[in-house]
């Protein structure tokens, strides 16, 4: 082979060589355009996502990593979360419109409740152990003609525009005098009156004279309350009346024991209730009565987590007995 030869099969293969080169270089650039074309719009909306999602006015933002970022299409991971973060807005805005409006709907149907009782003050001051009522607040003695008397605090729950309201009766036991609160604009005391009585399940209907038509509370369906439904209790513990508590029920109790005395079907709530808050209504989220507080589990003397309410199916059996008090 001459010297030509050679130099001209070497040129062939580096020309061979140059158009490998080449072809591989075309081919390798198209499939990278074809890359970066589908993947700049997702890379956009990431892009757009981020901004707003941040809250910074200069458009910086915390950059997600970028294996979720791209296993989720159009910025996913940033719509997602925005998504949630309107969601528990609306959730937020939900619920708390709910308790504004239960609250708006039930404060002018609860009362305060004053009870005078004449000579020793009836319920024992020293804290009680395990499961008792909540017994009103002593007020302390007010100099009477003779004796002293003694003024305790509870609450009720108007039944009846005519003045009809339901409480406990461990409230009014043993009282000379009632005097009820009412709010929803009248603001003003009246003179109530025992008009029924069931000391066996701690129920009792009182009647107001000289009161204007009253705004009157709707009864529920207690048996249809289920345990974790979210309940407000209403009442004036420690006389700190219109006072609204929040909480759900805890548990629907077939039996309960309550200073010796056996109570069959009580509605457990965690929402905080306190001497003085007996009588007042346990409040579903449509509200509707579903429950009358009455007992606390307070180790102190005080609400510590676990109460108890009358549910309002047994006061409404009490009620049908009442009817023709009722019905005058």
């Amino acid at each position: 082979m001459s010297d030509r030869d050679f130099c001209e099969r070497s040129w062939k293969l580096v020309y061979v060589l140059l158009v490998v080169l080449v072809l591989a270089t075309g081919v390798w650039a198209f499939v990278g355009m074809r890359t970066a074309r589908a993947a700049g719009p997702a890379s956009a909306g990431q892009d757009a996502g981020r901004g707003p999602a941040s809250g910074a006015s200069d458009g910086a933002s915390a950059a997600a990593p970028d294996g979720i970022t791209m296993a989720t299409p159009k910025g996913g991971l940033n719509l997602i979360a925005g998504a949630g973060a309107a969601l528990s807005a609306i959730a937020g805005s939900s619920l708390q419109g709910a308790f504004n409006a239960v609250s708006a709907r039930i404060q002018p149907t609860v009362v305060n409740i004053k009870a005078t009782r004449s000579g020793a003050a009836a319920f024992s001051r020293s804290p009680r152990e395990g499961l008792g009522f909540m017994r009103p607040p002593d007020g302390g003695p007010n100099p009477g003609p003779s004796k002293p008397a003694f003024e305790s605090v509870g609450a009720g729950v108007i039944i009846d525009a005519r003045g009809f309201i339901l409480t406990n009766h461990h409230v009014i036991s043993g009282a000379q005098d009632i005097l009820v609160s009412v709010f929803g604009g009248i603001n003003q005391e009246f003179p109530a009156t025992v008009v029924a009585a069931d000391p066996r399940n701690d129920l009792a209907l009182l009647k107001v004279t000289g009161a204007p038509p009253l705004a009157e509370a709707t009864l529920g369906d207690s048996g249809a309350a289920q345990v974790g439904d979210c309940v407000l209790a209403f009442g004036s513990p420690f006389g700190l009346d219109q006072t609204v508590t929040q909480g759900i029920i805890s548990s629907k109790r077939k039996a309960l024991v309550v200073e010796g005395i056996t109570y069959g079907d009580m509605l457990q709530t965690d929402a905080p209730i306190n001497r003085g808050s007996s009588g007042g209504p346990l409040v579903n989220m449509s509200g509707e009565v579903i429950g009358m507080n009455t007992a606390i589990y307070g180790p102190g003397g005080v609400f510590s987590g676990t109460g108890f309410a009358i549910p309002i199916n047994r006061a409404k059996i009490f009620l049908a007995s009442a009817k023709e008090v009722l019905l005058k």
